[in-house]
């Protein structure tokens, strides 16, 4: 009877470090979406290049990520551009344009990218914004699918584990059961 009871604390030992394992598995690869700009959104901002800065600097992107663009449709656009269309605005020859919003965009290369607003001297005033992405904190060959949208004025408050408190929280569990 007391060989039946250990074995059954034994049984429940591992379940229950299975299912923080699985919950902590499938925390390490939740992509976070960031709406640009916070409640303020896509617009052409009053204190110029300084706006979009500032919020990027806030914050560490990675592969899966999303940023999501809202802005007024016909009074702005989202235009992914090279280094030098960035530096100089020079809307002409976009790499890609959107102009419905909201606009989610999924980072899915590492390294900087960059974004203008096409309209007008939006871009010159200040519309515009430069992010760089780090890798995932995925295992690798993970897939990671676009997230669904956030709420509107969702601002990327989500969570990210890194793979190493896996592997800590794992070890921990193992030898708790040892």
């Amino acid at each position: 009877m007391a060989g039946d009871r250990a074995a059954t604390n034994l049984v429940g030992r591992v379940l229950a470090i299975v299912a923080v394992e699985i919950w902590l598995m499938s925390r390490s690869v939740v992509a976070t979406s960031y709406v640009v700009g916070g409640s303020s959104g896509w617009s052409t901002p009053a204190n110029g290049a300084s706006f979009y800065s500032s919020w990027e600097s806030a914050y560490t992107f990675h592969i899966g990520d999303v940023l999501v663009f809202n802005f007024i449709n016909g009074q702005h656009s989202v235009a992914v551009v090279s280094q030098s269309d960035y530096n100089n605005c020079n809307t002409a020859s976009p790499i890609e344009i959107f102009n419905n919003s909201p606009e989610d965009y999924t980072l899915n290369v590492t390294g900087p990218i960059y974004f203008i607003c096409t309209h007008d001297s939006h871009c010159s005033q200040g519309q515009k914004l430069s992010v760089t992405v780090s890798g995932t904190n995925a295992p690798p060959g993970t897939y990671i699918p676009p997230p669904p949208p956030p709420p509107y004025g969702y601002s990327g408050t989500g969570y990210l584990y890194t793979s190493g408190a896996v592997v800590f929280a794992s070890m921990a569990m193992y030898f708790l059961v040892m």
